[in-house]
């Protein structure tokens, strides 16, 4: 039984090879690693800025300050933003800077919109009794994944930025161990495990090897590079490219100006 005024649908078998659509990525690292240095490469982007990280930066190949959208400070705005399509008409990739803002600007949302028990206001995430207020958080958040779907569709890239964060790990063959993963929440109602399965590409900004110095203190490499596939310490994936190929699994990212990772994936468009 068809809901009323809903029009009868119509099917029919095609190829799925998400030829009319983009690309679904995630970059994470250590502040100061070049994460909107990086977006700010990615094909024709505008970024929506919900901290003040990207105000200064150029981007390094043309020195041309940010386009960014004016306006955004709460998360409502946000989906307000992402719901109208028409403000990205001369861009080909929308960057969130960050998503790990935006998880505490859904936060102050949730509180001021969602009773606690008894209808009583909220004062806390916490105020909804052990680990509900994370299920608001999460509900919220997967709106934002909605709304980036919708622009996905419409061709547009979605580059999501996160800090970095060091998380422990469930293992199931073992004891359990810390890994790098995006900065949003891990719990019960996990935020991080929510974005990174719907993301087609997560990418982590770091170190590209660690040396030991006269001190025998232990320093990070003096190269930066993207890795793109899981390791036990940190979180990454990559999904096939519409070749059939794959991402390297370490790339090149020694200087703010190398666009390696986009050419890559983009091949140079």
């Amino acid at each position: 039984m068809l809901p009323p005024n809903r029009p009868k649908k119509t099917f029919g078998i095609s190829a799925w090879n998400g030829t009319e659509e983009s690309d679904k990525i995630i970059i994470y690292g250590k502040s100061g690693m070049g994460k909107t240095t990086l977006a700010s490469m990615a094909p024709s982007p505008v970024f929506i800025g919900l901290d003040d990280g990207g105000r200064k930066i150029r981007n390094p190949k043309t020195n041309e300050q940010l386009q960014f959208v004016n306006g955004v400070s709460t998360f409502q705005d946000v989906r307000d933003a992402l719901r109208v399509p028409h403000i990205f008409d001369s861009y080909s990739t929308v960057v969130i800077d960050t998503v790990t803002a935006m998880e505490t600007l859904a936060t102050d949302f949730i509180i001021k919109t969602i009773p606690a028990k008894d209808n009583v206001a909220a004062t806390n995430i916490e105020s909804y009794g052990w680990g509900k207020g994370y299920r608001h958080l999460l509900d919220a958040m997967s709106l934002i994944l909605q709304d980036c779907d919708a622009l996905i569709r419409a061709n547009k890239n979605i580059i999501l930025i996160a800090q970095n964060q060091l998380a422990r790990q469930s293992n199931a063959e073992g004891d359990d161990y810390l890994a790098d993963m995006p900065g949003l929440y891990c719990g019960k109602w996990s935020i991080a495990d929510r974005y990174i399965e719907w993301a087609d590409h997560v990418m982590i900004i770091r170190d590209n090897g660690l040396t030991v110095g006269k001190d025998k203190k232990v320093k990070g490499g003096q190269n930066r590079a993207i890795f793109t596939v899981k390791q036990p310490y940190y979180s990454a994936k990559s999904r096939p490219l519409a070749d059939g190929s794959h991402l390297p699994e370490v790339i090149s990212f020694s200087k703010p100006e190398d666009d390696s990772v986009w050419q890559f994936l983009f091949g140079g468009k």
